[in-house]
């Protein structure tokens, strides 16, 4: 085995069905004129045909994993297997877990206009935008404890890692952060297809947008000790984007009962997903006062680095709950529940691949097998979470 310094350089769509008939059994045969879905007038609708509500978001978005990416191993440990997973007294300093996973606040911005007094008919858009999370590592060594960037080395078939600090011979720095997006947007026609008692119940068809983003930083720097000495710096990006246009449909369902407006939805939205990957990399040594670079860093290199685009079919259902309380004339309160499912998401942790050649490190010869490669591994994203705002109809 070989150790590396810097020698080497959705959907819940319910059917509701409410089918009355209504005969008129001494006026003879039925028409379609005598036949209605509405079992009595539904509750006159708030006065006003323009609507608009802001919300605040309090969401939590289903992660980003990432691969083992900083090691570090017990004192004592002999240089070759000082960092390498799997041996005695070595352990992950960060990765092999899940991150941006935690609670995002958030905007939603909704509008719309009703058509006709009554509010059978009418059109509604809105956007959210959840606050970018973020993650940071950060971890710098003299030499003691020992520091490392773990991989499995395709040209020996064996664990590796590439040492960034080693007591007597190198000291080192680490740093790695990810941030995450999540924003989206639709546009909607809703038409009432049945009413029962105080509740109406609609039909829903528009246009339905989705985005989300990661960008992962893997940056590290070593320097050798004694001599003249050597420094070098690594640096490794992920950047991944996702893309969902679609169409939605759906149906939604309204309760008025004195001053309380209570509301479901279920809709489901089917497109495409345009996913792009980009990979970069770049190294530098210096060494006598001269700065020497190179393509590629430790886990993005010339097997793999580019930009990589994918279209494919994708599926985002989305369920929500509200409740709303007049407060005055054309304003309420409201709060409710939103879920959000999305097949078919890019996410920057899978398209790190962690089996490299070390030929290819440092400018090296380079030759088969030519790993890292892109990982192009979609997986689905999910996103729930509560949300209070206030509604003004006129």
């Amino acid at each position: 085995m070989r150790k590396l310094l810097l020698a080497s350089v959705g959907s819940v769509a319910p059917s509701f069905v409410a089918i009355m008939l209504v005969a008129a059994a001494a006026c003879g045969p039925a028409t379609a004129a005598d036949m209605s879905v509405i079992t009595k007038a539904p509750p006159p609708p708030p006065a006003g045909q323009f609507w608009a509500e802001v919300d605040y978001l309090a969401w939590t978005v289903k992660g980003d994993k990432l691969p083992a990416l900083v090691s570090t191993s017990a004192p004592g440990t002999t240089l070759f297997q000082a960092g390498v997973l799997g041996t005695p007294g070595t352990s992950v300093l960060f990765g092999d877990t899940t991150v941006n996973d935690g609670w995002r606040s958030g905007m939603r911005f909704q509008g719309g206009y009703w058509f006709d007094p009554r509010h059978t008919r009418g059109i509604e858009a809105s956007f959210f935008n959840l606050d970018r999370a973020s993650t940071a590592f950060n971890a710098s060594s003299g030499g003691s404890p020992i520091l490392a960037l773990p991989f499995f080395d395709a040209s020996t078939n064996q664990p590796n890692s590439f040492l960034l600090a080693f007591p007597g011979l190198a000291a080192g720095a680490v740093s790695i952060n990810e941030t995450s997006r999540l924003l989206g947007a639709d546009a909607l026609y809703r038409q009432d297809i049945a009413y029962w008692g105080a509740e109406r119940f609609s039909a829903l068809i528009g246009y339905r947008y989705l985005h989300a983003s990661d960008r992962l930083g893997i940056f590290s720097t070593l320097s050798i000790t004694g001599g003249a000495g050597t420094l070098t710096g690594l640096s490794d990006m992920f950047t991944t984007t996702s893309d969902f246009h679609g169409l939605d449909l759906g149906v939604a369902g309204t309760y008025l009962a004195g001053p309380w407006m209570f509301e479901w939805r279920a809709k489901v939205a089917l497109g495409a997903n345009f996913n792009e990957a980009q990979i970069s990399g770049s190294s530098t040594t210096t060494f006598g006062g001269v700065t020497t670079p190179f393509q590629g860093g430790l886990f993005a290199l010339s097997s793999n680095i580019g930009t990589y685009t994918q279209t494919g079919f994708a599926v985002a259902p989305e369920f929500s709950l509200k409740a709303g309380y007049r407060i005055a004339p054309g304003w309420r309160v409201v709060a409710g529940y939103d879920l959000l499912y999305w097949t078919g998401v890019q996410r920057a942790g899978s398209l790190v691949d962690t089996t490299v050649n070390s030929n290819l490190l440092g400018g090296g010869p380079g030759g088969p097998p030519q790993r890292p490669q892109a990982l192009l591994n979609a997986s689905p994203l999910l996103a729930q979470g509560f949300n209070a705002g206030l509604k003004y109809e006129f």
